[in-house]
């Protein structure tokens, strides 16, 4: 969407009627020839037809949002941002950045990239308070009892792929197979009865824990890698992975010590529930549209041109 578009026609609503110059027909003009002239209806009517239902539907969610949201430090701190990045790939395209986000964006300037960048960021938070709003507490229910665990104290011993990034598929593929084989090994150990805190030391790779007998504490969602907590909560307690369990950090062996009971849903986890549960409804495709309708709709949005809002409802279904 061309904010351009967005002040210009801001502008002409403005303008509209405020020149004392008038055509024949009475209209006011904006540019006089000899004989006749275009008026400011002339050019309001065409970027109507034009732009209208999009640069409308900036003006209305900027509106909106403005209202309900007001400068944060988290956003100033993404305009800022987004502007380094989009500097940085100015200079690599040989210019700099009034043209590239002219070229690029269609902005005039960097005060009106900080404004579209600031009405997608609003955009995007409401996305996100919205999708909180539609939680049910079947969903709550249904997470609830689905993935919500206590927490498992347990300890770990990582054995990382060691392979260069630039490294070819077939150096890959040894250094995969090289670490599954000592993964193996390690596990051979532990059924020969050697202590898995001494094995830990010796072969972990895992800087934070290996010296601490690759004790990892009490551990949740988010403290380890999905495959290896998941690989936890089927263990029974005082048990290790006889498997070697994969993920992106390389093959971990687990030991299980305990795991809580699962916690009472209290006010503060339902919030953390919801917040899950949000997070997935989110990204689902179309969701944007539909959050923006809903917060156009809770306004009691109402259209006094019907041309322009068919346009409208055409282009944001």
């Amino acid at each position: 969407m061309k904010k351009k578009l967005l002040i210009l026609f801001a502008c002409l609503l403005f303008v509209t009627g405020c020149k004392d110059v008038k055509l024949e027909n009475g209209e006011n003009a904006i540019v006089t020839f000899e004989k006749g002239g275009i008026s400011s209806n002339d050019l309001y009517d065409e970027l109507k037809n034009q732009y209208g239902a999009e640069t409308l539907t900036n003006l209305i969610d900027k509106y909106l949002l403005d209202k309900k949201y007001d400068e944060t430090k988290e956003e100033k701190d993404y305009i800022k941002q987004m502007i380094k990045s989009l500097e940085s790939a100015a200079t690599q395209a040989g210019t700099d950045l009034k043209t590239y986000i002219s070229a690029y964006y269609g902005l005039k300037d960097e005060d009106a990239l900080k404004e579209y960048l600031r009405l997608s960021y609003r955009r995007d938070t409401w996305k996100n308070d919205y999708a909180k709003e539609t939680v049910t507490d079947k969903q709550i229910k249904e997470y609830y009892e689905g993935y919500v665990y206590g927490d498992v104290d347990a300890s770990q011993i990582l054995i990382t792929i060691d392979a260069p990034a630039d490294a070819t598929d077939a150096e890959k593929t040894k250094a995969e197979n090289e670490a599954l084989n000592k993964a193996k090994e390690v596990i051979k150990k532990l059924k020969a009865g050697e202590d898995f805190a001494t094995l830990a030391k010796t072969y972990s790779k895992d800087s934070a824990t290996s010296s601490n007998g690759g004790a990892l504490g009490k551990v949740n969602d988010g403290d380890i890698a999905e495959e290896a907590l998941s690989a936890l909560r089927k263990l029974k307690d005082g048990s290790y992975t006889t498997t070697p369990v994969k993920s992106s950090y390389g093959y971990h062996i687990l030991y299980r010590t305990s795991m809580d009971k699962k916690p009472e849903l209290t006010d503060e986890l339902k919030e953390t529930v919801i917040s899950k549960i949000a997070e997935e409804i989110a990204v689902e495709d179309g969701f944007l549209a539909k959050a923006l309708k809903a917060l156009r709709e809770q306004n009691k949005m109402k259209f006094v041109d019907t041309n322009l809002e068919k346009e409208f409802n055409d282009l944001n279904k």
